[in-house]
């Protein structure tokens, strides 16, 4: 019993590790991706690569090795989602439903958008700005708010 107690905890810490640093991999990949058909491809990259990867490792007597890569493969869905900037597929459903990831659930809805800022990410340009456009000739109008402040200032005195 002592020696399969041992080799489930050397699993688990090889699992873990997986995951830290499939986090950086799919970091890494998500920089590529700029459409959501290209995330969706990275991300059946990964399974793939992944079911590949703990098949050999069953053929071979470390077995124990299973828990670094399926370990790498979550960790690799996981931050290929959060670099991706976008809740896609059924992350949106979880994003909705537990109320994360604000921001990327908003991307999500103008694809136009969030696939320009990705393009921006990938190529190393600056990121699209919205800008606010307002009538210059509205700002300077009497009653606007700059005046009533100069009229809040004269009557503390």
């Amino acid at each position: 019993m002592g020696g399969s107690f041992a080799g489930a905890i050397v699993a688990l810490l090889l699992f873990f590790f997986g995951i830290v640093t499939g986090a950086g991999v799919g970091d890494r990949l998500a920089e590529r991706c700029v459409t959501r058909r290209e995330y969706w491809l990275c991300n059946l990259a990964i399974f793939l690569v992944g079911a590949l990867v703990c098949a050999l490792v069953l053929l071979t007597p470390f077995t124990v090795l299973v828990g670094l890569a399926i370990g790498l493969v979550a960790g690799a869905i996981a931050g290929l989602k959060m670099a991706f900037g976008e809740s896609v597929g059924p992350w949106k459903a979880h994003d909705k439903f537990f109320r994360v990831n604000k921001n990327q659930v908003r991307r999500g809805e103008d694809g136009e958008r969030a696939e320009a800022v990705r393009r921006a990410r990938r190529d190393g340009s600056p990121e699209p700005e919205l800008i606010s456009v307002q009538d210059p000739a509205a700002s300077s109008a009497p009653g606007r708010a700059g005046a009533a402040g100069r009229q809040d200032k004269n009557k503390r005195k």
